[in-house]
């Protein structure tokens, strides 16, 4: 009996170790996972995405403005039916969905024309340790670009 509950025991252990790594479902991964910081206004961007349990990116975000965090998000970018989308959620902000209208090894850009502000997000993959984010929106009817240059820490 005794060495019935160890085989068990030691069964269990073994193939808790041994589980199979997540699928990169967008390919992604290797673009935007890790911890990350871009020079924002007068503060800083600081994010760190990786592969959720289904194999979408998912990224934390904060806004830190002389050490104090000034607004935090959580932003997926997952695949919806043939569609790749965006979810962005600013915390005490209603949730905002993107559809991608253009994808390559280079760049993925993201708009939803029914917002004003962002209306467009693009993503430029630069190299393994910088990307740019590019939002696009409409102030008081006069177009805005921000861009964020990020770097891997």
């Amino acid at each position: 009996m005794k060495f019935i509950l160890i085989t068990a025991i030691l069964f269990l252990y073994l193939s808790c170790q041994h589980q199979l790594p997540i699928k990169d479902q967008l390919n992604l991964q290797t673009k935007l996972e890790g911890k990350w910081k871009a020079p924002a206004f007068d503060g800083e961007l600081r994010e760190s995405w990786s592969l959720d349990d289904n194999g979408w990116m998912h990224q934390q975000g904060y806004y830190i403005e002389q050490n104090d965090t000034m607004y935090a998000a959580m932003t997926k970018i997952e695949k919806v039916g043939n569609e790749i989308i965006l979810l962005s959620v600013i915390k005490n902000s209603a949730p905002k969905i993107f559809q991608a209208i253009k994808q390559n090894d280079k760049e993925l850009l993201f708009e939803n024309k029914d917002y004003q502000n962002p209306f467009r997000v693009k993503y430029e993959f630069l190299d393994h340790s910088n990307y740019r984010r590019t939002i696009s929106g409409y102030e008081q009817d006069s177009l805005v670009v921000y861009e964020f240059n990020f770097e891997k820490y």
